[in-house]
């Protein structure tokens, strides 16, 4: 089985798009793979059982020229372009990569660190100690109220993009604790009935989504005016610009509005 590479420039990922776009093989990037500053096995869970795993991230320098054929894609986009499967896996090649190259040293004795020969953690050839990659609890929320959705704009959104609101969850508190505070803060509102709604990981360095739904239960918007900008209640047949369909955000808008008699 030929090997599949998921090859970095910065924080965009290299596909071949001279006809239908995929990810490129060994082959492919054997005109390049003397530049690469960094590499590895891309596994999941225990290395042993999943030693015959034939995919792999790379690291290509900024100024590098690009093999023939080959673009280089948003994380975000990668989703639209090939496929929600081929999302997740290049994030978690992205944020592999990314713990590689930033956790070198020991955070106890400060000896260099050595590569976990059964898994993705590192360990301390001089104290034992051992580290894993850090995944970062979210919650992002779609509340109802009245038929309609929340939503709202982050400072860091594009001037017209809306979305529902998300926040890290802190130390001590549940996941459903995390969305009252985190809406409370950010807009002003009270919310009630929250369900779990489903999860994806998201490389923006090393979230975990966690997504739910609930129902509007006290208060007027008032964004915060720092995170939030503004934010409004919009029905299923009249939305803004909306965040990419690969999105947890955009799953929970978009069941919404199926759930309101909109086609999608």
């Amino acid at each position: 089985m030929e090997q599949i590479w998921y090859v970095f420039k910065g924080n965009e990922l290299l596909v071949c798009h001279s006809s239908d776009a995929r990810l490129p093989t060994a082959s492919d990037i054997e005109v390049i793979s003397d530049k690469f500053l960094k590499k590895g096995a891309f596994f999941i869970g225990d290395r042993m059982a999943d030693e015959k795993s034939n995919e792999f991230w790379a690291e290509i320098p900024p100024d590098i020229d690009l093999p023939s054929g080959m673009i280089t894609v948003g994380l975000r986009e990668v989703g639209s372009l090939l496929g929600e499967q081929v999302f997740y896996r290049a994030a978690r090649a992205y944020q592999l990569m990314n713990w590689s190259e930033r956790y070198v040293f020991c955070m106890s004795c400060g000896d260099k660190l050595r590569p976990s020969s059964i898994d993705n953690g590192k360990i301390c050839p001089s104290c034992g100690a051992v580290f894993y990659p850090p995944v970062t609890p979210a919650v992002i929320v779609a509340i109802e109220k009245d038929g309609k959705l929340l939503l709202a704009r982050n400072a860091n959104f594009p001037p017209t993009r809306y979305s529902i609101i998300a926040g890290f969850v802190e130390p001590g508190e549940s996941f459903e604790d995390a969305v009252r505070r985190e809406v409370k803060e950010e807009v002003s509102i009270e919310v009630k009935d929250i369900k779990y709604f489903g999860s994806q990981p998201w490389p923006f360095p090393h979230s975990i989504m966690v997504g739910f739904t609930a129902k509007w239960s006290s208060g007027e918007l008032k964004p915060d005016g720092r995170e939030i900008l503004d934010a409004g209640w919009f029905s299923a047949d009249a939305m803004p610009d909306l965040p990419p369909g690969v999105s947890i955000a955009r799953k929970l808008i978009d069941d919404f509005r199926r759930s309101h008699g909109v086609e999608l």
